[in-house]
């Protein structure tokens, strides 16, 4: 398994990747990826093959696995977005995103982010 630099973080490759499905689900870019797996060839990816994914893994909260002083770890639930959390915690859509550096378009079930503690 290769040693991933720091704001990237493993990914085993499952069927059907390639560069551009995972920039997409992860919301980064191809290059970005390829930059961070040097000599591997998005096209001939191995299921099983671990690679490294630039920023930070949607399955766990902030840096550090820390939620700020005053937020919480909120473990994402059928059905939500960040407007409906962000309305339910009397936040924005925007400070959500200043600590938690997800992709709003592809929050996971049982993704763990940090909300404003109640």
């Amino acid at each position: 398994m290769p040693q991933c630099p720091p704001g990237s973080f493993s990914y085993t490759v499952r069927p059907g990747d390639n560069f551009w499905t995972l920039a997409w689900r992860f919301g980064t870019t191809p290059q970005a990826i390829a930059r961070a797996n040097p000599g591997v060839n998005s096209w001939s990816l191995r299921i099983g093959q671990t690679l490294c994914i630039p920023g930070w893994s949607p399955w766990v909260t902030p840096p550090q696995g820390r939620c700020p002083q005053g937020w919480e770890p909120y473990r994402i639930q059928p059905g939500d977005t960040l407007g409906n959390i962000a309305w339910e915690r009397q936040t924005t859509v925007a400070n959500l995103l200043r600590v938690n550096p997800v992709n709003p378009n592809n929050l996971r079930i049982g993704q763990i982010i940090c909300v404003p503690a109640r």
